[in-house]
């Protein structure tokens, strides 16, 4: 049925796109079969977000800054979850759970806690403050000293950079995977699409593109699970249904002699520490990182007013558990189709169709090390990325599947690729350019120079996830950073921002000193244990791995500013009245 003449554009236009990719890839399967109706579909969804992102084109500099504050709480709530959920959150969280079981819990109550508290500490007075960067508002919090603003700026894109890497390199890996392009070229296809929807109208059209791009994430991550699940008798809600597979995976794996068992706690190592304490310090750090991230606390801009800020907060939050809910059903699913294969003959697994299909990929590894000719639990492994993309094989679905996961992948790739983009160029152009450079730039000016500053950071980041494929060494680097990105948040913005908004006593001082001081504690760790492979320190008998060396590079910063702050002289009745306003309810 044609779409309503009265519909807005801003429905109507990407929704007839739509549905001529549809009509597109149902005529490309007899002309060039799964492949060419793979292609259109993939192609054809980045096409159906540059459609609603053109219908929503503007030149105003509210749009591209802060989306003309005028985002309902519900959208933003969508699109802060599209902006979060990465390539690594939609392809790898299920595999990471896979693997460490119970041990990986730090990701998902770390992430959850983070948007709970922010609904509470930092989002209402961040919408409140009436600013439109983050830099912008450490600024302002430092007593208008613009010192701390090129900090903030700097902090900015230590964090920002990498992450907007590592998912232009998701995107070629999604390509590469599903369609045979090589990811280097698809790298650079990721940047043509991220750029394309923010160069319209910047934050505005972006939100509303990341709105769309999470419906369809989180569509194309729960079909094959609950397809899945039908098949394993889990319906109606595979949520609440899956005890009993635990219980299953657990037995199957106490029989085969698998140690540890997938359920124990604590029993691996987790970003290089080992213990309790690894554990709790981690969970901690990626929740106050969760609360410092750039180009999430720039989401709180865009809505209404302060309590669209926080509703949008907890919409955020449901639309996110989603997802991560989702996740531990696929990884069970997973083991449990993986332990299938036990004690099998070796001839009956390599003829197994999903076990032929990803064997040639190096996903999946098949060893008879003890030359018996039955597989054992130790000979077959697998990669974290088979767990979402390769469920459809494991089960057998319709081979449709496969191509609907890739879209769901790159719509969570672009959507935190758009976000990232955007934060880093608006801040350049409206921290750096307009603040120091050019104060007088008009509005057609700043948003000129924004645009240009998007193609900029977007080739230098297709450069760099083009380096991260050709060369495996860089390739872990950057994997490592993105990891980081989370204590280098923790370590500078979230205390800043905090001590800002609830200790008036902080001044200028002791915020430049704070991020400092944060960061070098940071920084210098996570390089020497993750990339040089020198020895985590111990406390208390347990070695503190990177992540969890966040929480004390967090009250490293807390305590410098909290105390340089004392010894200085205090801020004046400007500060404290800029303060005042944005811990005053509307």
């Amino acid at each position: 049925m044609a779409p309503a003449k009265g519909m807005s554009p801003v429905v109507r236009n990407p929704l007839i796109t739509a549905i001529v990719v549809v009509l597109l890839a149902i005529l490309a399967y007899p002309v060039g079969g799964q492949y060419l109706t793979s292609l259109v579909l993939i192609i054809g969804s980045i096409l159906v977000y540059l459609v609603l992102a053109l219908t929503l084109r503007s030149q105003a500099a509210a749009d591209f800054y802060v989306a003309g504050r005028s985002i309902p709480a519900v959208v933003n709530g969508a699109a802060t979850a599209a902006d979060w959920m990465s390539a690594a959150s939609f392809l790898s969280m299920a595999g990471i759970i896979a693997f460490l079981g119970f041990d990986a819990l730090p990701y998902v109550i770390g992430w959850t806690l983070g948007y709970t508290l922010m609904a509470f500490t930092i989002a209402p007075f961040v919408r409140k403050s009436g600013t439109y960067t983050v830099p912008e508002l450490i600024e302002r919090l430092a007593g208008n000293w613009s010192t701390a603003r090129v900090i903030a700026v700097l902090m900015v894109f230590i964090t920002s950079l990498t992450y907007l890497t590592a998912q232009l390199v998701g995107v070629g890996v999604v390509f590469s995977r599903f369609l045979g392009i090589p990811a280097t070229i698809a790298v650079f296809v990721g940047v043509f699409g991220a750029l394309a929807y923010a160069w319209t109208s910047g934050w505005r059209s972006i939100t509303w593109v990341q709105f769309v791009q999470y419906w369809v994430l989180i569509s194309m991550y729960l079909l094959p699970v609950l397809i899945a699940s039908a098949y394993l008798g889990l319906l109606p809600i595979p949520h609440l249904q899956y005890g009993p597979l635990l219980a299953e995976v657990e037995a199957r794996e106490a029989a085969a002699g698998v140690s540890p068992l997938w359920t124990e706690p604590l029993a691996r190592p987790f970003a290089g520490g080992t213990g309790m304490l690894n554990w709790i310090l981690a969970a901690l750090v990626l929740m106050l990182g969760t609360m410092g991230l750039p180009h999430i606390l720039v989401r709180f801009y865009t809505v209404t007013n302060v309590h669209a800020a926080r509703l949008s907060v907890g919409w955020a939050l449901l639309f996110i558990g989603l997802l991560y809910t989702t996740a531990s059903i696929y990884a069970a699913i997973a083991r449990l189709s993986i332990s299938n294969l036990w004690n099998k003959p070796l001839d009956v697994v390599m003829n197994t169709t999903w076990i032929q299909k990803w064997l040639p990929t190096g996903l999946v590894k098949i060893s008879d090390a003890n030359g018996d000719g039955i597989i054992q639990a130790a000979e077959l492994s697998f990669h974290n990325d088979i767990v979402v993309v390769g469920m459809p094989d494991m089960f057998g679905m319709l081979w449709l599947i496969s191509p609907l996961v890739a879209v769901g992948g790159l719509a969570a790739a672009l959507s935190t690729a758009d976000g990232l983009l955007l934060a880093m160029s608006t801040a350049i152009s409206r921290d750096i350019y307009k603040r120091f450079i050019n104060p007088q730039a008009s509005e057609a000016g700043e948003v000129g120079f924004v645009r240009a500053m998007l193609v900029v950071i977007g080739l230098v980041g297709g450069y760099l996830g083009y380096l991260a494929i050709r060369d495996p060494g860089f390739s872990r680097y950057v994997a490592l950073l993105v990891g980081w990105a989370f204590v280098f948040a923790a370590s500078t913005f979230t205390p800043a921002i905090m001590l800002g908004i609830f200790w008036k006593r902080l001044n200028r001082y002791g915020i430049v000193a704070g991020l400092i001081v944060g960061m070098a504690v940071a920084l210098p760790y996570v390089l020497a244990v993750g990339i040089f492979n020198a020895p985590p320190l111990a406390l208390f008998g347990q070695k503190i791995g990177t992540i969890a060396w966040g929480a004390v590079s967090f009250l490293a910063n807390a305590l410098t500013a909290i105390v340089v702050s004392l010894l200085t002289p205090p801020e004046g009745k400007e500060r404290e009245a800029f303060v005042d306003h944005m811990r005053m309810p509307d």
